[in-house]
């Protein structure tokens, strides 16, 4: 029996040639650079990428006189093509390869078996051409990336003398366009914005970091589940590391250095990350990798300058939220001064790992990095999840004022008749012409909270006393910032938006350690603070103050520039409550009836109240109405 399969790269030359004219006509971005022939190899451009073909003795798929065989003598044998598929593009691409067959006997595919690697990571099961003709289908590149393949074909055992006598023959398809890989793009801007003068990543074990100063990077921004966050690093499986924008809370780490899940003694960080926070995020278990692994190392180092030193593996934590650990913080500004690594926000906030047994790494106000008690300081909170690979955008380009938006996020709103209690933790809404941000929905009502400070008619911080005790509610004349923001300030509101208010219930718990005594009866380590029993002690009015470790009951103002600290509504004890300073950690007041302190209102709004337009983001806040 004399059968042979002949699969000829000539024609794969030919119809690449044609393909990328196609995609030139077609498609904006496209360009027909080159295509070439050599002794050994055949080049073309086709869209965005570079497709070569490896000739050689042992890389051809010209099966004459080729024979039925079993699969396992098909995957065993030494006849493969390849072919390398590089971005050379600026602009990351997608793409797909298949086996379009070309011969004038088609009933072949019936009976052709192949199968393909990429980059050598192993041959996947075999396929039958007529059933499944696709090598990769969704391939992703960012620009100068690159991909190998390697093929087998073979005959299937089952072909029989019907074939005898002819000829099969085929092609290799690459398929090119504008991907909407969020990886991809990501690394395509970190490699088009890097220059001389401006450093935009540094790589170690297949790790990408971005790394850099502020005013080079402006291409890593994501808007995810009403919260802008930063990427700061690309892993080799696809997935992603992202931290958010701006501190969230401040809180005290924890007891101890550890980061951990004992119930007995669960460190407060790691329960407001994975119950609290967690909570806020949409759709989190088809977006973020909720198995991702923390290294919590003790750092080792004798000095602050150390924590360029890698850390070892000793001790990881598998867990879906985090932070930045000591070293991945030092990556992001390795190309620079720390002061002004693009992570720098002017405020402190907690590390991941310890120092030492007794203290904790943080990020401090001016980029540096230090260490001290995780018990007795109060730092701000900047979560940091993983993204799943294969994350796509919706739209945005990756810059603060049109970051990227990702599919699987909250829809978006039909003006008109979506209710504002309906949306989500963090996304801005502009009441009465001032930004706030939506803290929770509470009861059907949308707890929102001012994103800067009262101010007078000069647009200086308006500063209070706190009230006459430590019991907010108590003041009784405008001394007080709590009888003056629910007299002056709450009349000063337009009527429309005024009519938009109703009381809230405030948590007055008084708590010195464990966030969660602010709203619990007992701070409990295994109960989260929305299941607790709620502690008695309350108030209720239309104009209260961001809770001590509630959701962005941060500074929010400038940083360490800020003109003023700002209290928050919960006692730390019988004659203290707490404020948030100037460098964004929290603290406890001891003459909460005589220091002068800015605030950030806490206001509640009707279950009616719909949204009329706005993306309710930063930049495009939710415009509201009854």
């Amino acid at each position: 029996m004399k059968n042979y399969l002949k699969f000829n790269k000539k024609y794969a030359l030919i119809f690449l040639i044609l393909l990328a004219i196609i995609l030139l006509i077609g498609t904006s971005y496209a360009l027909l650079r080159s295509s070439s022939r050599g002794e050994n190899t055949y080049v073309m451009n086709v869209g965005l990428l570079e497709v070569t073909f490896q000739d050689s003795e042992t890389n051809n798929l010209n099966l004459e006189n080729a024979v039925p065989m079993t699969d396992n003598e098909g995957m065993n044998q030494s006849n493969e093509l390849t072919f390398t598929i590089k971005n050379t593009g600026d602009l990351a691409a997608g793409y797909d390869v298949y086996i379009e067959e070309t011969s004038t006997s088609p009933e072949f595919k019936t009976v052709i078996r192949f199968i393909s690697n990429k980059n050598d990571t192993g041959y996947n099961s075999p396929k039958t051409l007529s059933e499944d003709y696709y090598i990769e289908q969704g391939g992703v590149l960012a620009v100068g990336e690159s991909a190998t393949y390697k093929v087998k074909l073979w005959l299937s055992k089952t072909a029989d003398n019907t074939y005898m006598n002819k000829t099969f023959t085929a092609r290799i398809v690459v398929d090119s366009y504008q991907t909407n890989d969020l990886r991809a793009n990501i690394k395509s801007q970190i490699i088009s914005n890097q220059t001389d003068t401006c450093q935009t990543y540094v790589e170690e074990d297949g790790i990408t970091y971005i790394s850099g100063t502020s005013d080079c990077i402006d291409f890593n921004y994501v808007w995810y589940s009403g919260k802008l966050w930063r990427i700061t690093a690309i892993y080799p499986d696809g997935t992603m590391k992202m931290i958010t924008d701006d501190t969230i809370t401040a809180i005290r780490y924890g007891s101890n250095v550890n980061f951990y899940t004992d119930e007995s003694n669960s460190s407060y960080i790691y329960q407001w990350l994975n119950e609290d926070f967690l909570s806020t995020l949409v759709n989190s278990e088809n977006i973020i990798v909720t198995d991702a692994s923390w290294n919590v190392t003790n750092s080792n180092a004798s000095s602050t300058s150390e924590i360029s030193t890698k850390l070892e593996e000793t001790t990881i934590v598998t867990v879906p939220v985090g932070l930045l650990n000591s070293y991945e913080y030092y990556k992001s500004y390795q190309n620079t001064n720390y002061g002004s690594g693009y992570l720098n926000i002017g405020y402190s906030w907690w590390l991941l790992n310890p120092y030492s047994s007794l203290d904790m790494w943080y990020a401090s106000y001016n980029g540096d990095a230090y260490h001290y008690s995780p018990s007795n300081y109060k730092f701000g909170v900047r979560p940091s999840v993983n993204l799943q690979s294969g994350i796509t955008i919706n739209g945005g380009n990756g810059t603060s004022s049109d970051s990227y938006t990702i599919s699987g996020d909250i829809e978006t709103i039909t003006a008109g008749t979506t209710l504002l209690n309906t949306r989500e933790s963090g996304e801005y809404v502009n009441f009465d012409g001032d930004l706030y941000r939506i803290v929770a929905i509470e009861n059907n009502t949308t707890k929102l909270n001012k994103m800067d400070y009262v101010r007078d008619s000069n647009n200086i911080v308006r500063t209070k006393n706190f009230s006459s005790n430590v019991t907010y509610g108590s003041g009784d004349s405008e001394t007080y910032l709590d009888y003056y923001l629910n007299n002056t300030w709450y009349n000063s509101i337009a009527a429309n938006y005024k009519n938009m208010l109703v009381e809230g219930t405030y948590y007055l718990g008084t708590t010195s350690i464990n966030y969660k005594g602010a709203i619990c009866a007992t701070a409990s380590n295994t109960v989260t603070t929305k299941d607790c029993e709620k502690t008695s002690s309350t108030w209720i009015g239309y104009v209260g103050l961001p809770r001590y470790g509630e959701m962005f009951a941060s500074q929010q103002e400038s940083g360490y520039s800020s003109s003023s600290s700002m209290w928050l509504i919960t006692p730390n004890s019988t004659s203290r409550v707490w404020y948030i300073g100037t460098n964004g950690a929290a603290a406890e007041s001891d003459s909460p009836s005589s220091n002068l302190y800015g605030a950030r209102p806490s206001i509640n709004l009707s279950s009616a109240v719909k949204i009329t337009g706005g993306l309710g983001t930063k930049e495009s806040p939710f415009e509201i109405s009854l």
